[in-house]
C-alpha cells in the first residue's frame, strides 16, 4: 500500500507525484509502457514561461531548439508573419523531456512501476481504493488518475459520461529546409478540421510536421498536406494520438479520486497543447492530495477542494480560450480567407505583434480580452462572424 497511487508517467502524473513525495508520502506510479515518453505524439513545442511555472530548467538534454516568431497561412495560403525579438518558445524532445520529469519524482521519493497497466479503479463504499493492474492489485489513500484523453477508466468506472469525441493527432519528423526560429500553422479543414496543421523546426534541416483533425483521415491528410507543402522529402516514424479542444471535464474530484492532465481535460483548447496547463493543474492537485493526507479524509466533499483550487486559479483562462475554439470551428476557410485579407489589406500586423509580444503562450485570457477591446480586432471580427458570434465573444471581456 502506498499513501497515492497516480496512473499514467505522463508530465502531469510525474508533476503530482514529483509534489506529493516531496512532503514525505509515499508514492506509486504506473506506467503501462516500458519506457518514459515512448511513444511521442507530442508536437513538442513548449513556452519558456510556461516551463518555468512547473519549475523545470531549459536544459540542452531535452531542448532541440528555440522559436522567435510563426507564419500563419490561410485555406488559399495567405500568409501573415509575426517575429518577436526574443525567444519565446522551447522545441523540445518530449521523451527526454518526461525523463527529465520522471528524474524529478525518483530523486523526491516516488517509486515508478513501468509496464504496468492499471486494468480497473477499485470501488468501496462508493469511494476509489486502489487499483487493479495486469499484476497485481494495490490500495492507496489517495488515487491521482493521469491516464490520458481516452478516459478509458473513468468510462468503464462509470464515473464520467463524456461523449465527446478526440481529435486524432498525427506526427512525423522529416528532412527537410526551413527557417529555423519560425513555426508555420495552417488553417484549412481538408487536412485539419477542428484544429490546424503545424510545420516545427527541429534544427535547420529537420522538421517535425503534423495535424489534428475529427474526420478521421488523419494519415492520408498529413501526406497530402507534406506533399503540397514540401513535395516528397523523407519521412521518420509516424506517430499517432488523441488531442483534446473542449476544456475541462465538468467535475475532476471524486472521493479518493483526483483527475488531472488529459484525463481532467486540462488542455488549452486553442491549440491543444496540454503539457504546461496540465502541469499547474496537477501540481495543484498534488498539493490538494497532501492536504488529503495530512487530514486522512478522502470523502468526495474534502477532495472538492482540489476543483475550487484549480478552477480559481484558471478556469477563467480555460473558458477564454473555449470560446476562441468554438468561434474557429465555426469559420468556414471562405470566412478564414476573408478575415486573412482584410488583416493584410488594413495592416494589423502592428496590433497583431503587440498582443503576441505582450501575451502568453499559456495563460491566454488576458490576450484575448485585450484583443477584443481593440474596435479594430472587433470590427473586422464583425465582418467576419457575424454580430451574433463577436456578442458570444465580447461577453469574454467581463469573466
Amino acid at each position: 500500500m502506498a499513501d497515492a497511487l497516480v496512473i499514467g508517467a505522463g508530465p502531469a502524473g510525474l508533476i503530482a507525484a514529483r509534489t506529493i513525495a516531496e512532503h514525505n508520502f509515499s508514492v506509486t506510479v504506473f506506467e503501462e509502457h516500458e519506457q518514459i515518453g515512448v511513444p511521442n505524439h507530442c508536437a513538442g513545442l513548449l513556452s519558456i514561461e510556461g516551463l518555468k511555472r512547473l519549475g523545470v530548467e531549459p536544459d540542452s538534454s531535452y531542448i532541440q531548439n528555440t522559436i522567435s516568431g510563426g507564419r500563419i497561412y490561410s485555406p488559399d495560403g495567405t500568409c501573415i508573419e509575426i517575429r518577436d525579438s526574443k525567444t519565446r518558445a522551447y522545441v523540445v524532445d518530449r521523451a527526454r523531456l518526461d525523463k527529465l520529469l520522471s528524474v524529478q519524482a525518483e530523486n523526491a521519493g516516488a517509486t515508478l512501476c513501468m509496464g504496468t497497466r492499471v486494468k480497473s479503479l477499485n470501488i468501496e463504499n462508493g469511494s476509489i481504493s486502489g487499483v487493479t493492474t495486469t499484476k497485481l492489485s494495490v490500495n492507496g489513500r489517495i488515487t491521482l488518475d493521469a491516464e490520458g484523453p481516452s478516459r478509458r477508466l473513468l468510462k468503464n468506472a462509470h464515473l464520467i459520461k463524456n461523449k465527446i469525441q478526440p481529435l486524432i493527432g498525427i506526427n512525423v519528423e522529416a528532412e527537410a529546409e526551413i527557417d529555423s526560429g519560425i513555426v508555420e500553422l495552417w488553417f484549412k479543414k481538408e487536412y485539419s478540421k477542428g484544429l490546424f496543421a503545424w510545420v516545427i523546426p527541429i534544427g535547420e534541416k529537420s522538421v517535425r510536421i503534423g495535424l489534428a483533425t475529427r474526420d478521421g483521415e488523419a494519415h492520408s491528410n498529413l501526406l497530402k498536406f507534406i506533399r503540397r507543402r514540401f513535395g516528397d522529402i523523407k519521412l521518420g516514424k509516424i506517430h499517432t494520438g488523441l488531442v483534446l479542444t473542449d476544456g475541462p471535464l465538468p467535475r475532476t474530484s471524486f472521493g479518493g479520486l483526483l483527475l488531472v492532465g488529459d484525463a481532467a481535460g486540462h488542455v488549452k483548447p486553442t491549440t491543444g497543447g496540454g503539457v504546461i496547463m496540465g502541469g499547474l493543474c496537477s501540481r495543484q492537485a498534488g498539493l490538494t492530495a497532501v492536504k488529503l493526507l495530512e487530514d486522512n479524509d478522502f470523502s468526495e466533499t474534502y477532495t472538492r477542494r482540489y476543483d475550487a483550487v484549480w478552477r480559481r486559479k484558471y478556469e477563467a483562462e480555460f473558458t477564454s480560450m473555449l470560446k476562441i475554439r468554438q468561434f474557429a470551428d465555426n469559420l468556414g476557410d471562405q470566412s478564414i480567407d476573408h478575415a486573412f485579407h482584410a488583416v493584410k489589406e488594413e495592416n494589423f500586423n502592428s496590433i497583431l505583434t503587440d498582443l503576441i509580444k505582450n501575451g502568453d503562450m499559456d495563460l491566454q485570457g488576458e490576450v484575448i480580452k485585450k484583443a477584443l477591446l481593440n474596435p479594430r480586432v472587433a470590427a473586422l471580427l464583425l465582418k467576419v462572424a457575424g454580430r451574433y458570434a463577436l456578442s458570444e465573444l465580447v461577453g469574454l471581456v467581463n469573466v
